[in-house]
C-alpha cells in the first residue's frame, strides 16, 4: 500500500511536470482583434508569474491527493486508528458517543499531519504570489472556525455511516438514501448559517448597480432576486461570484473584490453568467448529478471495503465486526481514491453547465466585450493560466481555461 501511495505521488507530480514542459512558452500578448474597443484589452497578458503559478497549482492538486492518502494510511498501518477508537470506547459505553468521539479525534490527527501542507498551500502561496494580505493569526481564525464546524458535522455523519453499517447488511443502500437529506440540508443552511461565520454578507450597497441588476434579472425572468456582496477581500485579492442555497437561502453572492476592479458593464456581463445557473436550475442539476454518481460511488465502496479489511484488518488491529470505527480511514481511503478516478467525469459536467451559463449570460446582455474583458481580469488578478495543458484542464478544471471561453465569447461577436 505505501509504494502505491509513493507510486501515485510520482506519477501525478511527472505528468504536471510533462504538461507544463509541453505547453507554449509564454509570448507577447495577442492584439485585440480589429474593430474591438480601444478602452478593454481582450486577451490576458501571460507572464512567467502567472505560469509558475499554475503548473504549482496543478502540482499541488496531485500531491494533496497522494499526501491526504498517505495520512489515511499510516494512521491504519501504525494502528493509531484502532487506538483512538480504543481511547474512544474507554471513554464511554455507549457507542454511538464512541463513535462520535472517534471521529472527533480521527479529524483532528488529520488536521495536524496535514496542516505542514496545509500551511504551503493555503498560505505560503497565496502571499509569495500576492494574492492575498491575510495577517497569520486571522488566518488561523479561519482555519480554526472551519475545524470547529467539521468536528460537529464529520462526528455527526460519521458516527451514523457506522451505525448503518453495524445494523445493515446493504449498508451502502442506507448511506446513500441517507446522503440525500445530507445534501439537501447542507445546500439550504451553508449560506444562512456557516458562511457567515467567516464573511460579512449585505444586500449589494450601489444603488445604481443593484437597480440595473434586478432590471438584468427581470429579463431573465427572476422575479424577487436576492444579490449579496460579501468582504472577502480579508481573505484574497481574487475575484469572484456565484449561485448558492435554495428556497429561502437562495442568492447570487459577489465579492467585494469584483466589485472593486470589474467596470459596471463588465460586472452585468460576469452576473448574467450567474443568473444563467439561476434559471437553467444548474444548482439542483448538479445535485442530482452528485446523488446518481454517489449511489456507483457507495455501491463500489462497500464491495471494495469488505474486500480490504478482509485482507489487511488484522494488521490494523480492525475487530473481525461491524461497524469498527477503526476501520474509518479505510472507507475514507476508497472514497477519496474513488472520487479522485472520477475527477474526469465530475469536472467534465461542471464545464458543461459552465459554458451554458456562459451562453446564457451573452444571449440575455449582449455584452461580449465587457464578458471577455471581465475574464481577462479574472486570468491576470488570480495569476492564472489562461490556457493550461489539455490533460490538466480535462483531468481537474471545473470550468473551461479562461483562454477558452474567451476565445468562444469573442467568436460569438464575430458571428453577429
Amino acid at each position: 500500500m505505501r509504494k502505491l501511495i509513493l507510486a501515485a505521488l510520482v506519477l501525478g507530480v511527472a505528468v504536471v511536470a510533462v504538461a507544463a514542459i509541453a505547453s507554449p512558452p509564454a509570448g507577447a500578448p495577442a492584439s485585440p482583434p480589429a474593430g474591438k474597443a480601444a478602452s478593454r484589452r481582450l486577451e490576458p497578458r501571460v507572464t512567467p508569474e502567472m505560469r509558475r503559478h499554475s503548473r504549482l497549482q496543478d502540482i499541488l492538486y496531485f500531491v494533496n491527493v497522494a499526501y491526504g492518502l498517505g495520512v489515511l494510511v499510516l494512521l491504519l498501518r501504525s494502528r493509531a486508528s484502532a487506538r483512538m477508537r480504543d481511547l474512544a470506547e474507554r471513554a464511554t459505553q455507549k457507542k454511538f458517543i464512541a463513535s462520535m468521539l472517534y471521529v472527533v479525534l480521527l479529524v483532528i490527527a488529520i488536521t495536524i499531519l496535514e496542516l505542514p501542507l496545509t500551511i504551503y498551500e493555503d498560505y505560503i502561496v497565496p502571499h509569495q504570489f500576492d494574492l492575498t494580505d491575510q495577517s497569520l493569526s486571522a488566518w488561523i481564525g479561519d482555519q480554526a472556525k472551519a475545524l470547529g464546524v467539521s468536528l460537529v458535522i464529520s462526528a455527526i455523519v460519521g458516527a451514523l455511516v457506522l451505525l448503518a453499517i453495524r445494523r445493515v447488511r446493504r449498508w451502502w443502500i442506507a448511506a446513500w438514501l441517507g446522503s440525500i437529506p445530507l445534501i439537501l440540508l447542507g445546500v439550504l443552511v451553508t449560506p444562512l448559517i456557516i458562511d457567515p461565520l467567516f464573511n460579512k454578507f449585505e444586500p449589494l450597497r450601489d444603488a445604481v448597480l443593484r437597480r440595473d441588476l434586478i432590471a438584468e434579472a427581470g429579463r431573465a425572468g427572476i422575479e424577487n432576486s436576492r444579490v449579496y456582496q460579501v468582504d472577502k477581500s480579508k481573505q484574497t485579492k481574487t475575484m469572484n461570484a456565484y449561485v448558492t442555497g435554495i428556497g429561502p437561502s437562495a442568492r447570487i453572492v459577489m465579492w467585494d473584490t469584483l466589485l472593486a476592479k470589474l467596470d459596471h458593464d463588465e460586472v452585468l456581463a460576469v452576473m448574467g453568467h450567474e443568473m444563467g445557473h439561476y434559471v437553467e436550475k444548474h444548482l439542483w442539476k448538479g445535485i442530482a448529478f452528485s446523488i446518481a454518481l454517489s449511489f456507483f460511488v457507495f455501491w463500489i465502496g462497500q464491495a471494495l471495503y469488505e474486500r480490504g479489511l478482509a485482507r489487511w484488518g488484522s494488521r490494523w488491529r480492525v475487530r473481525d465486526e461491524r461497524g469498527d470505527p477503526a476501520a474509518l480511514p479505510w472507507l475514507l481511503v476508497l472514497s477519496a481514491a474513488i472520487t479522485f478516478l472520477l475527477s474526469p467525469v465530475t469536472s467534465g459536467f461542471s464545464r458543461h453547465i459552465e459554458h451554458q451559463a456562459d451562453v446564457f449570460g451573452l444571449q440575455l446582455t449582449h455584452l461580449n466585450e465587457p464578458m471577455a474583458s471581465a475574464f481577462v481580469k479574472f486570468a491576470e488578478d488570480s495569476k492564472s493560466d489562461p490556457r493550461p495543458p489539455r490533460f490538466i484542464e480535462w483531468w481537474r478544471y471545473s470550468h473551461p481555461s479562461l483562454g477558452r471561453r474567451i476565445d468562444f465569447i469573442l467568436g460569438q461577436t464575430h458571428d453577429k
